[in-house]
C-alpha cells in the first residue's frame, strides 16, 4: 500500500477516534450539566413547591403542633374523665378549629381511649365523642403505634371513599414532658395537591413523595400510594424501591435517601434504572413534614441522542472535507515532489540527469532532500563517468597487454591470432595478396646456456627491434613463442624473406664484451584462395623447418 493511502487511512482513523472521543466527552459533559441543572432545579422547585402547594400542608402541620400544645387540652388529657376540664378544652379547641383548612380536627386520648371528632359544622354537637379505641381493633392500630413509637409527627394518607377525595392526616402527640397523653390532628384534602404537583408534571420526569421508610405517600399513579402505611406489614407496603428495575438501583437510592436526610432541603442525586431507562433521581428531604420528595428524570428526554445526530452529520462532512484538503496538501507538499524525485532517480539508470521539478508548495524538508540529492547525483554521475573512463582505459590497456608479449612488446601468440583472423576476414573481401614469414633463431639455446637467461632476454629484445626495423610499415611482427617469430607481410614478401635469410652480419649483439652474430631460419608462404589461418601457418612453418634442417 502506498504511503499516501496508509497516511490517509491512519489520519482518518485518528480523526474518527478523536471525533468519537469528543462526542462521548460532549455527552458526558452535557450529562454533567444536566445533573447540575437538575440539582439546581430541584432546589428551586422545592422552594417554589413550598410556597405554591407544600406551604399549606406545612402550615397545617404546624397548626396541628400548636393544637397539641393547648394547655386546656393537656389538662383534660391528664384527667380525661373530668367533665369540667373537658368542656373547657372543647371550647378552646372549637375556637381553634377555624384555623384548620378543613375546619375539622380529631382528639384521641390515651387515658380513656375515646376518639373525638369535629367535622367542621358551624354548630357542632355538644359532645364530640365518636367511639372508643381498642388495641385489638386493626382499624385503631395507628393510634397505639404512634404512641408506642412516640412519633411527634405522623402524616397518614387515606382515601375517603364516601367523599371521593384523598385525605392527608397530620397526627401529633399530646405530650406532658416525656409522657404521651394522646394524639390530635386534622385532615387535609390532597386531591388538588395531586392535581397540581403530580398529575401535571413533565413528561420526562416523575415526582414521588415518600416517608422515611420509602413508602409512597403521593404519586401520579394513585394505585401505588401506600395508604395507612403505619399499620401495614412490611411486605404489604408500596415503596418507591419497587419502581426500580434492579437491586443496584435500589441500593443507590437507599444511600441517596440517607444522605438527603443528613442535609435537609438540599438535593442529592443518584443514577438509577426505572422502566428500563437510565434515569436521574433527585432527592430532597423536607423536615417540616418528614417526607422525601423524589424526582425521577429521564436524561434522554432532556438530552436525546437525536439532538446529537446533526453534530455527527456535521462531523462526517467536516471529516470528508478535511481528508480532501489533506489529500491535496499531501499531494502538493509530499507525494508530487517525491514522484519528481523518483523520476529523477530513474533517469540515473540511463546515465542521464533529470532535475526534479518542484513547485512552491513542496515542503521545506522535501526541498532540502532534493537539494542534497541533486548534489549527490551530480557528483555520482561525474564519478561514474570518470570511473567508466578509467575502466575503459584500463580495459584497453589490459587488452593491449593481453595481446602483446611483455618482453619484446610484439604481438604475442593470442594477439597475433586475433589480428590475423581480422586481417584474413578483410582479405576475403579485398583479395589483396599477403604472406606469412616464420622466423626461428638458430642456436638460441646455446646463448642461454653460455650467458644465462638475462642475456637470452636481451638477445630476444634486440631481435624484436631488428625485425620491426626490417619489416617497417610493410607488415606486423609477433613473437610466436620462445625464439620463434611470425611476420605478417602485406607486400615485398620475397625481399624481406631473402634479407632475413641472407643477412648474416647485420645483427651482431655484444654480450659480456663478446660479439654474437644472430642468424635465422626463415620459411614463408603466400596466401592462397583456399587458405585458412591454420593452413597458412602450417605451410609457412613447414618451409621454415625445412630451411632449419638444411642448415644443420
Amino acid at each position: 500500500m502506498a504511503i499516501k493511502s496508509r497516511f490517509l487511512i491512519s489520519t482518518a482513523l485518528i480523526l474518527l477516534l478523536t471525533g468519537l472521543f469528543s462526542w462521548l466527552s460532549m455527552r458526558v459533559l452535557a450529562e454533567g450539566i444536566i445533573v447540575n441543572w437538575v440539582e439546581r432545579y430541584a432546589e428551586k422547585q422545592i422552594q417554589y413547591d413550598k410556597v405554591r402547594t407544600l406551604l399549606p400542608l406545612i402550615q397545617e402541620v404546624n397548626r396541628s403542633k400548636e393544637f397539641a400544645e393547648l394547655e386546656s387540652l393537656k389538662a383534660w388529657a391528664k384527667q380525661p374523665f373530668n367533665e369540667a376540664l373537658k368542656q373547657q378544652a372543647l371550647e378552646e379547641t372549637e375556637a381553634f378549629r377555624h384555623r384548620f383548612a378543613d375546619k375539622s380536627y380529631f382528639i384521641a386520648l390515651k387515658g380513656n381511649e375515646h376518639y373525638y371528632y369535629s367535622e367542621g359544622k358551624e354548630a357542632p354537637p355538644p359532645n364530640l365523642y365518636r367511639y372508643t379505641l381498642h388495641h385489638t381493633n386493626p382499624d385503631d392500630a395507628w393510634f397505639y403505634q404512634i404512641m408506642a413509637k412516640k412519633l411527634n409527627l405522623h402524616l397518614n394518607v387515606n382515601p375517603d371513599v364516601e367523599l371521593g377525595v384523598i385525605k392527608l392526616w397530620s397526627d401529633v402527640l399530646i405530650r406532658d414532658g416525656d409522657d404521651v397523653l394522646g394524639v390530635v390532628g386534622t385532615g387535609l384534602d390532597l386531591s388538588g395537591f395531586l392535581q397540581q404537583m403530580v398529575a401535571k408534571q413533565d413528561i420526562y420526569s416523575a415526582i414521588v413523595f415518600t416517608n422515611n421508610e420509602g413508602s409512597i405517600q403521593l404519586y401520579q399513579r394513585e394505585e401505588l400510594i401506600d395508604y395507612s402505611s403505619l399499620t401495614k406489614l412490611s411486605q404489604d407496603k408500596s415503596r418507591v424501591f419497587q419502581l426500580l428495575d434492579d437491586e443496584v438501583s435500589r441500593t443507590q437510592l437507599t444511600q441517596a435517601l440517607a444522605l438527603a436526610k443528613e442535609t435537609p432541603n438540599h438535593v442529592k442525586t443518584s443514577f438509577v434504572y426505572k422502566d428500563d431507562v437510565r434515569q436521574l433521581a433527585s432527592i430532597v428531604y423536607i423536615p417540616e413534614i418528614d417526607w422525601f420528595q423524589i424526582n425521577f428524570i429521564d436524561i434522554k428526554g432532556f438530552l436525546p441522542l437525536t439532538e446529537f445526530s446533526s453534530l455527527l452529520v456535521v462531523f462526517f462532512i467536516s471529516l470528508v472535507c478535511a481528508l480532501i484538503v489533506f489529500y491535496l496538501l499531501l499531494t502538493l507538499i509530499v507525494t508530487k515532489p517525491l514522484a519528481e524525485l523518483d523520476l529523477s532517480i530513474g533517469s540515473l539508470d540511463k546515465k542521464q540527469y533529470r532535475a526534479p521539478k518542484l513547485t512552491r508548495f513542496a515542503g521545506l524538508e522535501i526541498k532540502k532532500l532534493v537539494s542534497h540529492y541533486q548534489k549527490m547525483s551530480t557528483s555520482l554521475l561525474e564519478h561514474q563517468q570518470e570511473l567508466e573512463e578509467k575502466v575503459a582505459e584500463r580495459t584497453k590497456e589490459l587488452n593491449r597487454i593481453a595481446r602483446l608479449d611483455p618482453l619484446t612488446e610484439l604481438y604475442n601468440r593470442r594477439g597475433f591470432e586475433a589480428h590475423m583472423t581480422e586481417y584474413m576476414q578483410r582479405w576475403q573481401q579485398s583479395r589483396h595478396s599477403f604472406g606469412l614469414i616464420n622466423v626461428d633463431v638458430n642456436h638460441f639455446k646455446s646463448v642461454n646456456d653460455l650467458y644465462g637467461h638475462a642475456a637470452g632476454d636481451l638477445v630476444l629484445q634486440k631481435i624484436a627491434t631488428y625485425l620491426k626495423n626490417t619489416v617497417g610499415d610493410k607488415g606486423e611482427v609477433a613473437r610466436w613463442g620462445g625464439d620463434e617469430f611470425l611476420i605478417l607481410v602485406k607486400q615485398d614478401l620475397a625481399a624481406i624473406s631473402e634479407q632475413l635469410q641472407d643477412d648474416h652480419e647485420s645483427l651482431v649483439i655484444n654480450i659480456n664484451e663478446q660479439d654474437i652474430t644472430i642468424q635465422f631460419s626463415v620459411g614463408s608462404a603466400l596466401v592462397e584462395d583456399s587458405d585458412t589461418l591454420e593452413s597458412l601457418l602450417h605451410r609457412a612453418d613447414g618451409v621454415m623447418y625445412a630451411a632449419k634442417f638444411s642448415h644443420r
